[in-house]
């Protein structure tokens, strides 16, 4: 059993991304854009972003000339406080870096992000960029192709945690400012899962993974982490990154179980059909963990300490289905024996 105590995401720490957050410059047909250049398209308040495959690109409209523009993403407008919205209109701040909707017609001079405006606007949640960072594992960044960010980080870590994740492959560098280049590996997402006979290798249907534990990157103080999500040519997609220095605290036992908790809504008439609302799950799982002797009391400060912070429990690393990014319910450690403490843990799950 590891714990990975995580290492908070700010707007210092994530040095870059390639998911849209503020819109470049708007398209005009007139200017003649170079290879690279980036510009907006807008529908209202959402936002196109195109990058220029070709140099020489004038007159080519971006939604209509696939050979001279890629669409890199979507976003919407920043607040501006002159501008009057509609009902239903979605704006965007860059500060708090979160989505918000108006909820009334002549919204004007409003700031969406003060608690005195809330009959205006609602809190739709975190900006695309964000929703990876947000402690939410439902909440998906999405991104055409690829999602690729580079985090500058403080103290040591030594895992990455990606939950939540829709791509074909993730590769992961990290350089330390002195060293260098210290870890670059590249990991796919097919999961091997039920794969356990010839005709099952051949006929089932592939199948990827939604959660991945890295455990073993060396624990550099300070270094900068690349993530590279390739989406094999479709949308990447993710979750929830959780970098972080894990702790091994002991071994888990067999009759440990997990499961999830449905949160969908299904409803019967009096007719016997089903009506079903598809909702967010969370995971759940009882561990059960035999503790070295000499750790008993670290483990009994340590869980204490993130009694009310979600961490990335991973109770095996032959199973995926024991990494939980969450909370503990409830926990025990019961003094066996001389050579070894029984710690029980209920974990409760981010959704």
């Amino acid at each position: 059993m590891k714990l990975v105590r995580p290492f908070t995401v700010t707007e210092a720490a994530l040095t870059a991304s390639n998911v849209v957050e503020t819109a470049p410059a708007a398209y005009n047909a007139g200017t003649t854009y170079a290879t690279g250049a980036t510009v907006s398209v807008a529908t209202g308040t959402a936002i196109a972003v195109y990058r220029s495959l070709q140099n020489a690109n004038t007159g080519n409209a971006p939604a209509s000339s696939p050979s001279w523009w890629k669409l890199t993403g979507n976003t919407y407008a920043l607040y501006n406080a002159g501008t009057t919205y509609a009902d239903g209109d979605i704006v965007i701040s860059a500060t708090t870096h979160r989505t918000y909707e108006s909820l009334q017609n002549s919204n004007l001079n409003r700031d969406p992000t003060l608690a005195a405006n809330s009959a205006w606007w609602t809190d739709i949640g975190p900006t695309n960029r964000w929703s990876m960072f947000d402690g939410s594992v439902t909440s998906q960044t999405s991104n055409p192709e690829s999602i690729e960010v580079t985090i500058q980080t403080t103290g040591r870590i030594d895992s990455l945690a990606l939950l939540n994740v829709d791509a074909a492959e993730v590769t992961v560098t990290m350089t330390d400012s002195v060293e260098g280049q210290v870890f670059n590996e590249t990991f796919s997402l097919v999961s091997p899962s039920g794969i356990i006979d010839w005709y099952a290798y051949f006929f089932e249907p592939i199948e990827r993974l939604a959660d991945l534990y890295i455990g073993d990157m060396p624990p550099y103080a300070g270094a900068e982490i690349e993530v590279l999500l390739d989406g094999a040519g479709s949308t990447a997609r993710c979750g929830g990154l959780v970098l972080g220095l894990s702790k091994q605290i002991g071994e888990t036992v067999y009759g440990s179980g997990v499961g999830i908790i449905d949160y969908s809504r299904k409803t019967v008439d009096t007719f016997g059909n089903f009506a079903v609302v598809e909702r967010a799950f969370s995971k759940r799982a009882n561990f059960t963990v035999n503790v070295p002797i000499g750790l008993t009391d670290q483990v009994q400060v340590l869980l204490s300490r993130y009694r009310a912070e979600p961490i990335v429990y991973v109770g095996s690393d032959r199973f995926g289905a024991t990494l939980v990014y969450g909370f503990y319910k409830d926990f025990n450690v019961e003094i066996e024996n001389p050579s070894y403490s029984v710690c029980n843990l209920q974990i409760e799950g981010l959704t």
